[in-house]
């Protein structure tokens, strides 16, 4: 079992991890699709989804054929989205800033893997005034496979220039936690009230705040 005394680098999911954004993402969905004339699609329907790459999201819900014929869904998703950002309905998660400025003074690196388009990370991190914490990032649009395959964090680490064993990688979806442990990284759910999710992660938060009294207690022994 990995040791955390061996840690260099959190790798963090960006929605529904750092910032509070799943319901923003359900609602500029919607908002896309009612556009498009699509009105059978509910939060129900999305919310288990929220987590996966916008095309891995319109697949499941329509099959694989949704973005080539409304070739406008994303762009329409997207925009909607960010008009959320600058309204203020989208904000980071209690604790988060204080967890990421505990984490560089531990001379720990940060980055995030989130299958949010590149264009828009970079701007959502800016907006939320986080930027300045994260060493890496790697998008969506970076990868073939999108989340739950473990290719966005393999290369996030190629990045990092790190091992596997090396990393913490975080999350608040099963999407997180099922590659992190298939390529032997210590897995951590937050913001998540499941707690008998499988896989189960090798450690669990109800909030991500939660998460600061341990890290203090294991990098400051």
């Amino acid at each position: 079992m990995n040791d955390l005394k061996s840690v260099k680098a959190f790798i963090f999911d960006l929605d529904g991890t750092l910032i509070d954004s799943v319901d923003a993402h359900i609602r500029s969905w919607i908002i896309a699709l009612n556009y498009l004339g699509i009105k059978d699609v509910d939060e129900e329907d999305l919310r288990p989804l929220i987590g996966l790459s916008g095309k891995d999201i319109m697949t499941k819900l329509f099959g694989p054929n949704i973005m080539s014929k409304f070739p406008r869904i994303r762009w329409l998703k997207d925009r909607a989205f960010l008009r959320e950002l600058r309204e203020g309905r989208i904000t980071l998660y209690p604790g988060v800033m204080k967890l990421l400025q505990l984490l560089k003074r531990l001379g720990l690196r940060v980055a995030v893997a989130s299958s949010t388009p590149n264009y828009m990370l970079i701007h959502i991190l800016d907006f939320l005034g986080i930027a300045q914490y994260v060493d890496v990032f790697t998008c969506g649009d970076e990868v073939v496979r999108g989340k739950p395959n473990p290719e966005i964090f393999i290369r996030t680490m190629k990045k990092l220039h790190l091992r596997p064993r090396d990393v913490v990688i975080v999350g608040d979806t099963v999407y997180d936690v099922k590659p992190a442990n298939e390529i032997n990284s210590i897995s951590v759910l937050v913001n998540n009230p499941d707690q008998n999710m499988s896989p189960k992660p090798r450690y669990y938060f109800r909030w991500i705040y939660e998460f600061i009294d341990f890290i203090r207690n294991e990098f400051l022994k």
